[in-house]
């Protein structure tokens, strides 16, 4: 426990339209979002929460596809042209948009976000202008996600109980989410945030069995 802790990071509880998860929502407030390609430190007070962002690549155990890291690009020649989504980072706040499998990954706007010491990585667009994406039935996992809502306000989603892709996007709808990009999941799970009324670190994830080969991470900073 720290002493006199306080947080601008804000927690709520949702049960989802569909009825099949309670969904709990982290809403960032006044804190900064940032991409991080190096492990954040479970020690820094100044991480408010830490989740795992883009995919891990099976072959190379790197960020899947393109991504921009304070600037600096990785990944150039390797767009994911099968992931539809992408999220810029900057000053703290994030732009979520559909990319059309990677072709609105021009130079232009990647020297945009470079230029302005942004960051960027390709993901799942789940909901773009409050437009629910169409996805096939898959399997049921525990899902969790980056959210813009009608009001302004940037929070991560998750759900408490497995439940398919469309679920999880309808339900954020319902929530009143109009941009919604995926994080990875699955074996890569793990993740923590600090309790907003002690500072004590609560970590996140069920599978947790990939943490090791984990390659990048967003997270909510003072």
């Amino acid at each position: 426990m720290l002493n006199n802790y306080h947080s601008p990071l804000t927690i709520d509880k949702k049960h989802g339209a569909s009825g099949q998860s309670d969904y709990t929502i982290f809403y960032k407030n006044k804190a900064k979002l940032d991409f991080e390609i190096t492990r954040p430190d479970k020690n820094d007070t100044s991480i408010l929460l830490c989740i795992p962002a883009a995919f891990t690549s099976l072959d190379k155990y790197d960020v899947d596809g393109l991504y921009i890291c304070d600037g600096t690009v990785g990944n150039v020649k390797r767009i994911n042209h099968s992931l539809g989504g992408g999220i810029e980072i900057i000053n703290g706040e994030c732009t979520i948009f559909e990319t059309h499998n990677g072709k609105l990954l021009t130079d232009s706007l990647i020297n945009s976000i470079t230029t302005a010491r942004g960051s960027f990585f390709q993901q799942i667009c789940m909901i773009d202008s409050g437009k629910v994406a169409h996805f096939k039935p898959n399997e049921m996992t525990w899902r969790r996600g980056i959210a813009v809502f009608k009001d302004g306000k940037t929070a991560i989603i998750e759900s408490n109980s497995p439940v398919e892709l469309a679920t999880f996007a309808n339900d954020a709808a319902a929530f009143g989410v109009t941009y919604l990009i995926y994080t990875d999941m699955g074996a890569w799970d793990e993740g923590w945030y600090r309790n907003p009324t002690n500072g004590e670190l609560v970590v996140l994830g069920y599978s947790k069995s990939q943490t090791g080969k984990q390659s990048n991470w967003v997270v909510f900073k003072r």
